[in-house]
């Protein structure tokens, strides 16, 4: 069996756990004993099979943005749109806001990240230093990447759509598809750790680690960013040159500040409507519950609970959630593993759940770039659209802000 990357002792950015690593096979994934978090995954030719799907990626997203990927017949006129064409609707009808959020997420960052994927596995020589000043960028970008959201709110759009009229799909549609397809592909494959490798190796540390301890123990810290292990006393990471912290407990303010403040938002968010439907001149707003009550009226029961779960349960329970990870870290002093396995298990699903109540506000973009005739009718968005995807980002931001690391700090490792 093949083996490579000796990388002797990671710290797990979960339990803080120090872990020794020997030959980690070909196609296989080193766990945290502990936590069970994923440490290190060793694959198979990872540069370029990520460079091929980053590079197909890319080619796809400049044919989805070059013509007409939706078009609808409204009363006899045939309305289509580009991807590009969304957020300039967005732009005109005065909502800039939710415009910038479109090209950022769904255009800027996931073209950003995928071209460095490109440069990092491609060979092109790179010095160590602009390496990672890449991996820096792509690390930040990372978790803002939206196109497979965007993808699915505009399945779910269809559905609203056909109410309207005639849908029909291109070959652009399809290139898009395979745009996302090819996206996730290769951020599965690509392994920046194997790159910060490259730059330098994992350990700074100047001591023999002890094996099954707590890096605070040990008087080391992890890196935030490259995943590096550096003595406590150091202010930057030798590696990236980033700032790390032996704990964020101060973040946990900040969490608690975000969610309070989301919260407060999420009250007009609910109130306002979010789209504005105009027949014959007369306009009527609707909600997100307005929206969930057509559909499931409709009987698109299935679409109506997906909009619902995205834009009323997920934001409520990411607040919930994130409440009750904070409470457990600051006030709980004597934790049990099974509970904090149970803690993480709740990090991972707010983490993972965060970004997709991004839906309901690609399905209003979509919808409203699409229904336009004239006087006879017209779709457009509402003040309450903003609201929402305000709460959506902040807490983001709030769950990224937490340290799981505080969850296991009170509980007792092997001697």
């Amino acid at each position: 069996m093949m083996t490579v990357d000796n990388q002797d002792y990671v710290l797990c950015s979960h339990c803080d756990l120090v872990i020794e690593l020997t030959d980690v096979a070909i196609g296989h994934k080193a766990t945290c004993p502990r936590c069970g978090t994923t440490l290190f995954k060793n694959q198979n030719n990872m540069k370029f099979r990520a460079a091929m799907y980053a590079f197909c990626s890319l080619i796809m997203l400049v044919v989805a943005c070059g013509f007409v990927f939706i078009d609808i017949n409204l009363v006899g006129n045939i309305n289509g749109v580009s991807v590009l064409d969304i957020p300039k609707t967005l732009f005109f009808d005065r909502y800039s806001y939710i415009s910038a959020l479109f090209v950022l997420f769904v255009l800027v960052f996931p073209l950003l990240n995928l071209s460095i994927i490109v440069l990092l596995c491609s060979k092109i020589k790179l010095t160590k230093y602009r390496k990672r000043d890449l991996l820096i960028v792509y690390e930040k970008f990372q978790h803002w990447c939206m196109p497979e959201i965007f993808l699915t709110g505009i399945l779910v759009s269809f559905v609203k759509l056909m109410s309207y009229g005639s849908l029909g799909v291109t070959g652009t549609f399809w290139a898009f598809c395979l745009f996302v397809f090819f996206y996730i592909k290769a951020l599965v494959i690509f392994t920046p750790g194997k790159i910060w490798n490259e730059i330098h190796r994992n350990n700074f540390t100047l001591k023999p680690l002890q094996v099954g301890k707590t890096g605070i123990y040990q008087n080391i810290k992890l890196c935030s960013c490259c995943h590096a292990m550096v003595p406590t006393e150091y202010a930057k990471c030798p590696r990236c040159k980033q700032k790390s912290q032996l704990r964020g407990r101060d973040k946990i303010q900040w969490t608690i500040a975000l969610l309070v403040t989301s919260l407060i938002i999420y009250i007009p968010a609910n109130l306002f409507g979010i789209m504005i439907t105009e027949v014959f001149g007369s306009p009527s707003s609707s909600t997100i519950m307005d929206g969930v009550i057509y559909m499931w009226q409709a009987g698109d029961v299935p679409v109506a609970l997906i909009i619902f779960a995205a834009s009323v349960v997920i934001p409520i329970l990411k607040i919930i959630s994130l409440s009750l990870l904070c409470y457990f870290a600051l006030a709980v002093k004597h934790k049990k593993k099974r509970n904090c396995l149970k803690m993480k298990k709740l990090y991972n699903a707010v983490e993972f759940i965060g970004k997709w109540s991004m839906i309901d506000i690609f399905v209003v973009s979509v919808v409203c770039s699409l229904v336009r005739n004239q006087q006879m009718m017209g779709v457009y968005p509402d003040i309450g659209v903003s609201f929402f995807a305000t709460v959506v980002i902040i807490t983001m931001i709030a769950s990224q802000k937490f340290d799981p690391r505080l969850l296991w700090d009170r509980i007792p490792t092997r001697k």
